[in-house]
């Protein structure tokens, strides 16, 4: 590979990396100004406390990054065609946070969060889930992942720099719904 293409490698492997710690510390801003009653209490029966929201993020995206590297490693390059995948895509990835635009979605099972989980616990999976997607993907900073894919369950084939990108989102749109769910507690009190 030349050095300019690993230039750019890096630059789009920094740029997926520069989103997704922005959205981060969006969501631990957020927990910063809630106390344990906020962080657990629920808007609705079947809506998700604060806290369960930030328990999802932890565990999605240790499940996610770990799908990401391997396929980082593994997955057969150029196995889509970027531009049918893109034809085929129900909105654009920039706009899977608004689900004016994507509707509510559904997770695995796998992906439930636990509630009740003390706020300074939950601080720290996020922070070590960041750590762990780092130590997983760094090694891959070099090559180019936009020729390989991961395949999801609702967008399709999407490249691995975009999957990166896709978790960012994933924090905004539920950085939003704990907006909601405080502003619901807030209602309440």
């Amino acid at each position: 590979m030349t050095q300019d293409g690993v230039a750019r490698n890096r630059e789009r492997f920094d740029r997926a990396f520069a989103l997704l710690d922005d959205t981060r510390e969006k969501v631990l801003d957020s927990l910063r100004t809630v106390d344990q009653g906020q962080a657990d209490r629920r808007p609705a029966e079947n809506e998700w406390s604060v806290g369960e929201v930030a328990h999802h993020l932890a565990i999605t995206e240790r499940e996610i990054m770990a799908k990401v590297a391997d396929l980082a490693a593994n997955a057969k390059p150029h196995e889509y065609d970027y531009d049918e995948v893109i034809k085929k895509r129900p909105y654009r990835l920039e706009d899977s946070w608004d689900i004016t635009k994507t509707g509510k979605g559904t997770h695995p099972p796998e992906l439930t969060p636990t509630p009740g989980r003390p706020l300074p616990e939950l601080v720290e999976g996020l922070r070590a889930a960041r750590a762990h997607t780092v130590q997983l993907l760094a090694p891959f900073r070099d090559q180019d992942l936009s020729v390989k894919f991961f395949v999801h369950r609702r967008m399709g084939p999407m490249t691995l720099y975009e999957r990166i990108a896709f978790t960012a989102y994933h924090d905004l749109k539920h950085l939003k719904q704990m907006e909601r769910a405080l502003a619901a507690a807030g209602r309440q009190d």
